[in-house]
């Protein structure tokens, strides 16, 4: 074997073990209601099949068939295993979404299906047609029970507000009216430039239903203030949760990872050329306009929108309100859980990058967890196992300028190392650790591969 020089333990590194907090926290993995799964897939299959029936119109026959990829959308997420059905989870999130509902009667909630998704993406979403995922991505970066209960209000107000379908209408009314058919005939006649002429004409469609999109996002702020104030939630906490969405798309851990003090060991030292790259487009992403910047984002216009409900928030203010109601403790549990769910969920569905990069995060903070120092040791070896097998690209994301920096600089990382580096990296980042995690069994089993990869 090779030895390289001997390497200075960082002192960042010393700190973090010894004064980190303490982490007393076990992680299991949820285990789903398979039932209850297949009662809510049954419930939406009968749904999109009553919503194809009552079609009418021209454009019916290319409405049932965008109806019909938004159905086997919902379905793959409930085959891939990514919706969280759980007791403790479920009840939760229903109990926030009952205190919504039984505080606005009005509102029809026959035909709702509120439920956890397991995405890293701090995201919400309603599909439409009565299903909203609730990303434990974004979750498990709320600060309180009010900021959750206005992403469920906001939701709700697409529902209740039809974004979803009047969007489907839209885009369909747009494409096959006479202007448009006639703009993309008169293209396809030209012999110079066609592609040009075609790209230009979607960049329009794609100017205007993102207009749309943005008009949908303020009416439906507007009409979840209006829910909410029906509740004894905090409306201000309105605010602060759009002030969180701002900065959705980077670290939940605003330090980021410090790659250097995880791969850093007296026989295979850390190299700095790992995380180099020659492409400019993501060095610079940090100088971009800040309009360009907006535009990349999960949640763009979030100040427009903060501007937007602050004089009807200090309107519903009122004495009492409250920032929990369903249950505090419940809510930080589930918060913590979340954590780990975000980074076995990746691990289990093949997004390896991204269950390292969490984890080494969050080892960052708890570097005494074993499930969190097992996991990145098996990322590692899924990498090596990867790389052997030239299916790295199956595993791991590509740099992209909407990514955070620093995800972006494990990305680089991965591409620039050898087999041999990353078989080296997995099997001393699990020894340094042997001593204090040896009798983990999941650890041992992660160890004892890696050296296996290591002496190959």
């Amino acid at each position: 074997m090779r030895t390289y020089g001997k390497a200075v333990f960082p002192a960042f590194f010393l700190f973090i073990f010894l004064y980190a907090p303490a982490q007393k926290f076990s992680f299991v993995a949820f285990e789903n209601d398979l039932s209850y799964c297949q009662n809510v897939q049954l419930a939406v299959k009968k749904k999109f099949e009553a919503d194809i029936t009552s079609l009418t119109g021209n454009n019916k026959k290319y409405i049932a068939d965008i109806y019909k990829e938004r159905y086997e959308l919902i379905k793959e997420q409930f085959t891939s295993n990514e919706i969280l059905t759980a007791k403790d989870p479920h009840q939760y999130l229903s109990a926030l979404a009952n205190e919504i509902l039984k505080n606005n009667p009005a509102y029809n909630s026959k035909g709702l299906n509120i439920l956890f998704s397991k995405s890293f993406y701090a995201n919400a979403t309603s599909m439409g047609e009565g299903t909203i995922f609730f990303n434990i991505g974004l979750f498990h970066r709320l600060q309180n029970e009010s900021q959750a209960a206005f992403i469920l209000c906001h939701e709700l107000a697409h529902y209740y507000l039809n974004h979803s379908n009047d969007n489907i209408h839209q885009y369909l009314t747009t494409i096959y009216s006479d202007d448009f058919q006639q703009k993309l005939k008169s293209i396809q006649k030209l012999s110079y430039q066609k592609n040009k002429q075609l790209d230009a004409l979607a960049r329009n469609l794609l100017f205007r239903n993102r207009r749309h999109g943005r008009a949908f996002e303020h009416a439906a702020d507007s009409m979840a203030l209006e829910l909410m104030k029906n509740t004894d939630y905090d409306v201000s906490e309105a605010l602060t949760c759009l002030s969180l969405l701002d900065s959705a798309d980077k670290n939940k851990y605003s330090q980021g990872v410090f790659f250097e003090q995880h791969f850093n060991f007296p026989s295979f030292p850390f190299k700095k050329s790992w995380i180099e790259n020659d492409d400019l487009v993501f060095t610079q992403t940090e100088d971009k306009d800040s309009k360009d910047l907006d535009s990349l984002k999960t949640h763009p216009d979030c100040t427009k929108r903060i501007e937007a409900l602050k004089e009807k928030v200090k309107q519903y203010e009122k004495k009492g309100s409250k920032k929990f109601i369903v249950s505090e403790s419940k809510f930080n549990t589930l918060k913590k859980q979340f954590d780990y769910e975000v980074i076995d969920y990746c691990f289990q569905s093949g997004k390896i990058s991204r269950a390292l990069y969490y984890a080494l995060e969050m080892i960052q903070l708890y570097p005494m967890d074993p499930y969190l120092n097992t996991i990145a040791g098996k990322c590692l070896n899924e990498l090596y196992i990867s790389q052997k097998n030239h299916t790295l690209g199956k595993i791991v994301d590509l740099p992209n300028p909407e990514n955070d920096l620093k995800y972006n600089s494990l990305l680089y990382m991965i591409q620039n190392l050898r087999l041999r580096e990353i078989a080296a990296l997995s099997f001393f980042f699990l020894k340094e650790r042997e001593h204090q995690f040896s009798s983990f069994e999941p650890f041992a089993e992660t160890y004892n591969q890696s050296k296996q990869h290591y002496n190959q």
